[in-house]
């Protein structure tokens, strides 16, 4: 057995842990029976029986069922391509550096600019049907990456973008509402349930999305293989939305756009606490957008160093490092379990850009293949912690009517570092360290940026 294939062993067996920790501790506080349904059943004599009666616990579970189904195909598309794309880009299509780094520069600036309308359009036709036209929008995308024609390879990426953006806001809007729709929002605990078994779901299926694209990749002798296969799981998902799947309209609606206008952006620059954590999201997702375009070329240069001939095995890499960002999330999920605060959200988010700074002095530091890849899997950890933690301190230090006007001031100076990064990216290892090395530094500001302005309590204690 390899050190890839030990170290993901390895991480599986952490992360069933941790996801059990997690669902119990969630199922714990979980009531599915309101005060109305305890009365009346109370109330029942033992010797009626209404064998059509559906319980609450029965219907939350079928619902639970039906969502995590679709959502876990939609997620398995979306590793499916990323475990490989880099790879079939570099090595189906023989693409220059300069070429994949513009069109991963592409989807990422896709990604980030479509968040600004894709709420108003969710809102004009529905969760049910954007959902729906992910679907057809990323199968569009393996189709063009599959043609290898570069202006269809240009295109694939910009709906990747889009679609990226689809897979984490329309389907847990969908499943929100329907929540409400139901009646469960009246069972304690129902909703920190269903996103703990979101949690859960997404990272089993994207560890075993990787090992699937290397079966595939080695069983078919093509790394465009986990793509076919990608298509398979959006056609189903497609089926399943269309056949079972009820329409709504999400939870946003007009209010939020009046009172956008009712609060001037300027406002937002005069908060220093907001100045931080414009820092923090700015650096450090450009950060996870440089690792997510630069692994497989700096394990492969770690391997050519050693004389090892042959690709590294891609997908058992991609499993282990959203393994160790699962993990990241159940950790932070551990530290707050007896309640989440400003203070606890702000040391965790220190903690992971410190610690992340360090992952990429390290793959600099270290030569060899196994040094890299460990400190890849510790910058992927880091990444499960922050993004809870981060996304717990914009909900408590911005009011709710200004989110969307903090995400719309972060795009623009987010988008202009990962064109920076991304396309003056050049053949070469030093081209590569230099970058590592500026966002390492970058991090290290913003530890200190938010350790000073990040207020210890949140706004509404």
């Amino acid at each position: 057995m390899d050190y890839y294939t030990a170290t993901l062993l390895i991480l599986f067996i952490l992360l069933i842990f941790a996801a059990y920790r997690h669902y119990t501790h969630a199922v714990s506080g979980l009531v599915l029976m309101s005060a109305d349904e305890a009365n009346r059943l109370d109330l029942m004599d033992d010797e009626i029986h209404d064998f059509n009666h559906e319980t609450t616990a029965e219907r939350y579970f079928n619902f639970r069922s039906k969502f995590l189904w679709v959502y876990g195909l939609a997620i398995a598309a979306d590793w499916l391509q990323a475990s490989y794309l880099y790879s079939g880009l570099k090595n189906s299509h023989r693409l220059s550096e300069p070429v994949i780094a513009a069109l991963f520069a592409t989807g990422f600036v896709v990604t980030g600019t479509s968040t600004l309308f894709i709420g108003s359009i969710v809102d004009k036709y529905g969760t049910k049907a954007m959902c729906r036209y992910y679907c057809i929008a990323s199968s569009l995308s393996c189709l063009s990456m599959l043609c290898g024609s570069l202006p269809l390879l240009f295109i694939s990426r910009a709906l990747g973008g889009i679609c990226n953006t689809i897979l984490y806001s329309a389907f847990e809007t969908w499943m929100v509402a329907e929540h409400h729709k139901q009646g469960f929002a009246n069972c304690v605990g129902a909703l920190d349930v269903m996103h703990s078994s979101i949690a859960i779901t997404n990272g089993f299926v994207s560890v075993g999305s990787g090992v699937v694209a290397q079966m595939l990749a080695s069983v078919f002798g093509s790394q465009l293989a986990p793509f076919v296969v990608s298509l398979i799981c959006l056609g189903t998902a497609l089926m399943s939305i269309t056949r079972s799947w009820a329409d709504n309209h999400g939870t946003t609606g007009k209010n939020s756009k009046l009172a956008m206008k009712t609060a001037p952006v300027v406002d937002l620059l005069r908060d220093p606490s907001v100045i931080a954590l414009i820092f923090a999201l700015c650096f450090f997702e450009c950060s996870m957008s440089v690792v997510i375009y630069s692994w497989p070329q700096t394990i492969m240069s770690a391997r050519t160093q050693a004389w090892t001939w042959g690709n590294p095995p891609f997908g058992i890499i991609f499993s282990s490092l959203m393994g160790a960002s699962a993990l990241g999330s159940f950790l932070s999920a551990y530290v707050s379990r007896e309640g989440n605060s400003a203070q606890i959200s702000s040391r965790t988010v220190q903690l992971a850009l410190a610690t992340s700074a360090t992952a990429l002095l390290l793959t600099l530091v270290s030569q060899s293949e196994v040094g890299r890849f460990w400190a890849f899997c510790l910058f992927e950890l880091c990444v499960g912690m922050y993004l809870p933690s981060i996304a717990y301190l914009k909900d408590r230090l911005v009011q709710d009517e200004r989110r969307n006007q903090l995400f719309a001031l972060i795009r623009a100076p987010l988008n202009i570092l990962v064109i920076l990064c991304l396309t003056t990216i050049s053949q070469g290892d030093q081209n590569r360290e230099d970058i590592f090395m500026t966002c390492s530094g970058l991090l290290l500001v913003t530890v200190i940026l938010v350790a000073r302005y990040v207020p210890k309590s949140s706004r509404s204690d």
